[in-house]
């Protein structure tokens, strides 16, 4: 399994020597390539230092900007397509970035893919110390080469220090199969009796580790319905007892440890609580429909699918994170943010930090409307 790492370098690079209007004045409406003091990142800018070390500042920061954001496109990946991306781009002297454009693409995506991030500079409200001329502010054109490159990585990752491996010529399987993970479960499974006093319903999806001894340990645990600490030590406790049933995944010849996801769903029991579990039914029947609908090129008719699981259940984390990516897709990215801060608050989790930034800036949510 090949897996994708962008190295991007970065140069600001000036093409050629700009004039002047007569007698020493400055043409504000001209676009200069070089001048006195070229554009910087105002954390940079204000560096008690000397200006080439201002000028390598800058450079660090905007190369730590677009590696961190850019994606590699799956198009370019899956034609292993590599290269060098050359933008073009304007520094204002409102300090914001315009007439940006790709003038060297390698194809697949890339450079569209290079170009978004500069463009989400203005959006995100991430402002430059405009360039000066003779002591007056001016637009100033740079470039940037970005490279695209594929590179191998090793075949495991790290999830709280632990190592788990994500290729293998054996998969980690139950024994038994599926069917048998699911029956063993759910005979071991417990509801919580406190559950039935509020009629709790919801999954509990954990990503457990597997060690070649066989010993389980719980990496991740999303309670969607927020159902509560019983409801997630009950699904711990029925994990654990899978220990020692597991045929190991195997790399090069050898036991590795690795990941496995298991969803549990807890329904209530009681006579009085047969509505809220015919419901949760309901809901996840709209939902998996939603998404199909959705990914077929159905959109409104799957997004009213998924707004209807919401409607019955309001505070559903998982519910929510499928809406709001559709959202995305559609460019309504206030709906969007609104929809993906709800499962940040719900679930307390990352998997949101990058995105909530751009898609509830104002400004973005504006420009992506209008395409």
């Amino acid at each position: 399994m090949r897996n994708i790492i962008l190295t991007t370098i970065i140069t600001l690079l000036s093409i050629s020597v700009c004039s002047t209007t007569a007698f020493g004045q400055v043409d504000t409406a001209q676009v200069y390539n070089l001048v006195d003091q070229m554009p910087l990142i105002p954390n940079c800018g204000v560096m008690d230092t000397s200006y080439t070390a201002k000028q390598k500042c800058t450079q660090d920061l905007l190369l730590d900007f677009i590696y961190r954001n850019v994606q590699y496109p799956d198009s370019a990946r899956y034609n292993g397509i590599e290269g060098m991306v050359v933008l073009s781009f304007v520094i204002g002297r409102d300090s914001m970035i315009k007439e940006s454009k790709v003038v060297k693409d390698i194809g697949g995506g890339c450079g569209a893919a290079a170009l978004y991030v500069i463009n989400a500079m203005n959006p995100m409200n991430l402002r430059w110390m405009p360039g000066i001329k003779e002591g007056v502010p001016v637009d100033v054109r740079m470039t940037i080469p970005v490279k695209f490159k594929i590179k191998e990585i090793p075949p495991y990752t790290f999830i709280n220090g632990d190592t788990v491996y994500t290729e293998f010529e054996k998969p980690l399987t139950y024994k038994g199969g599926p069917e048998a993970l699911a029956s063993f479960i759910n005979s071991n499974k417990k509801y919580p009796e406190v559950g039935n006093t509020n009629c709790n319903v919801g999954v509990i999806e954990s990503k457990i580790l597997v060690k070649p001894s066989g010993a389980i340990e719980i990496l991740e645990i999303h309670d969607f319905n927020n159902l509560g600490v019983d409801f997630q030590f009950e699904s711990i406790s029925a994990i654990n007892a899978t220990a020692g049933q597991w045929e190991m995944a195997e790399y090069k010849g050898r036991k590795v440890p690795t990941s496995f996801v298991i969803r549990m769903d807890f329904q209530p029991t009681t006579a009085q609580c047969e509505d809220a579990a015919s419901n949760f039914k309901i809901a996840q029947a709209l939902v998996a429909e939603g998404s199909t609908l959705f990914n077929e090129g159905t959109q409104e008719e799957g997004l009213a699918k998924l707004s209807e699981a919401i409607n019955l259940f309001p505070n559903n984390a998982e519910y929510l994170y499928a809406r709001g990516q559709a959202y995305m897709e559609l460019n309504k990215m206030d709906k969007a943010c609104s929809d993906l801060t709800k499962v940040k608050d719900l679930l307390l989790v990352s998997w949101v930090d990058n995105l909530l930034p751009i898609i509830c800036n104002p400004a973005f949510q504006e420009e992506t409307s209008r395409n």
